[in-house]
C-alpha cells in the first residue's frame, strides 16, 4: 500500500493534479510539474525536466522566475493574481495562479506555483466585449444614416427643383447632374455602412469545406504575384455546418489580406489550412510570409475601417471578425511559422455555439 511519503504516490498526485503545478527548489531547479502544467507551458513531455534549471526549461518566462525568486527571498507572495505567460515564441496565455513557499523546519527550501489556464475564459469575455462594440456601432451607424438621409433627400429634391427650372440651360443641367451623382455616391455608403454593421445570423448547412474554399482562393489567384505560392490544404471529405456563403467570405477575405501583405515583385508564400476540430467545429489557418503584425496591432486590425496600408479600406479583417462572432467562433492572429502573420479562425458546432 503506498502512503503519502512515498516517492510514487507524490508522483501519482502529481500526475493527476487537473490543474498546473510547477515547484522549484531553492536554487531554482524543477522538483515538480504537473502534466497540466507542461501543457500550459508548451514543454515536452517526453524531456527530462526534474532537477533541470528553470531558466533553461522557461527560457522566455523572466517575470515568472522573478516571482518564483521573489518568493524564495523571503518577500510575500501574492495569491489568487493573474499573469500572462510573456514567452513570444508561443500563444499568450493568461493563468490564475497561487504561489507559496515551501518550508522545513522554519526554513524556505523551495516555491510552488498553483496555476489555471484563464485562455478561454479571456476570449469568452474577449467575444463579449466585441458584440457590445459592434451592437455600439450599428447603433451609431444607424442614428448617423438617420440624420444623413433626410439632408440628403432634401438636396436631391432642391436639385430635381432646380434642373426643372432652367431645362435650356446646359451648364446647369451638367453641374445637377454631376450634384445628383454624388448624392446617390453617398447615399450609397450610407447603405454599404447599415450592412455592414446590420447582424447576419448565420444560414448553418452542411458544407463541404473544400469547395467552398476552393471558390473562395479563386478570386484571389486572380490578383496572385507571380512569385508568390498559394497552397490549400483541405480533405475532400471534410464536411461540417457552417453557413457556406460566410465561410467563403471569411476565407476569401482572410486570402486577400495574406497577399496583400507580400511584396509582389519577391518571392513570398501563403497557405490555407482547413480541418476539422474533433467535435463537428472546423479550424482555418492562413499564413504568409509578410512583415507580419505586432503585438500592439493584433486587436486593432479588426476594427472596422482600421487599417496599416495606404491603398487599404479596414473592412475585410473587420467582415472575417464579424461572421466569424455570427458563428459564435473566435479569430486571432499571432506569429506565422512562414515569418509573417497567423489567422486562425475556429467556428464551433452549432449546439457549442
Amino acid at each position: 500500500m503506498l502512503g503519502a511519503s512515498d516517492p510514487i504516490w507524490a508522483q501519482a498526485l502529481v500526475s493527476s493534479l487537473r490543474s498546473g503545478l510547477l515547484a522549484v527548489d531553492d536554487q531554482l531547479r524543477i522538483t515538480a510539474v504537473s502534466e497540466e502544467g507542461v501543457r500550459i507551458f508548451g514543454l515536452d513531455a517526453a524531456a527530462p525536466l526534474l532537477g533541470e534549471p528553470l531558466h533553461e526549461v522557461l527560457p522566455g518566462h523572466s517575470g515568472l522566475r522573478r516571482l518564483l525568486g521573489d518568493t524564495l527571498a523571503g518577500r510575500e507572495p501574492p495569491s489568487r493574481a493573474e499573469w500572462t505567460l510573456e514567452d513570444r515564441s508561443a500563444t499568450p496565455r493568461t493563468i490564475g495562479f497561487t504561489l507559496t513557499a515551501v518550508r522545513y523546519d522554519g526554513a524556505v527550501i523551495g516555491a510552488a506555483l498553483l496555476f489555471r489556464d484563464l485562455t478561454s475564459f479571456e476570449r469568452a469575455d474577449e467575444q463579449e466585449r466585441l458584440r457590445d462594440r459592434l451592437a455600439a456601432l450599428g447603433e451609431m451607424a444607424a442614428g448617423l444614416a438617420h440624420e444623413i438621409r433626410n439632408p440628403l433627400a432634401s438636396i436631391e429634391l432642391l436639385a430635381g427643383l432646380v434642373k426643372r427650372a432652367a431645362p435650356d440651360d446646359v451648364d446647369v443641367q451638367d453641374l445637377v447632374s454631376e450634384l445628383l451623382s454624388e448624392l446617390h455616391s453617398v447615399a450609397g455608403t450610407v447603405r454599404a455602412t447599415l450592412d455592414f454593421v446590420r447582424p447576419h445570423a448565420p444560414e448553418r448547412q452542411p458544407t463541404r469545406v473544400a469547395v467552398v474554399l476552393h471558390e473562395a482562393v479563386r478570386r484571389a489567384r486572380a490578383c496572385l504575384p507571380s512569385q508568390v505560392v498559394l497552397d490549400v490544404t483541405c480533405g475532400d471529405a471534410l464536411e461540417v455546418n457552417v453557413d457556406p456563403d460566410q465561410l467563403r467570405t471569411i476565407a476569401g477575405n482572410l486570402v486577400e489580406n495574406a497577399l496583400s501583405m507580400l511584396d509582389a515583385d519577391a518571392p513570398g508564400a501563403t497557405s490555407l489550412q482547413a480541418m476539422g476540430d474533433g467535435s463537428g467545429g472546423l479550424h482555418l489557418i492562413v499564413d504568409d510570409s509578410g512583415p507580419g503584425v505586432p503585438p500592439d496591432l493584433r486587436e486593432r486590425i479588426f476594427y472596422p475601417f482600421f487599417t496599416t496600408r495606404a491603398e487599404g479600406t479596414g473592412v475585410g479583417l473587420a467582415e472575417v471578425q464579424k461572421l466569424v462572432v455570427a458563428h459564435a467562433g473566435s479569430v486571432e492572429v499571432a506569429e506565422s511559422p512562414l515569418g509573417g502573420a497567423r489567422f486562425t479562425v475556429h467556428l464551433p458546432p452549432e449546439e457549442g455555439a
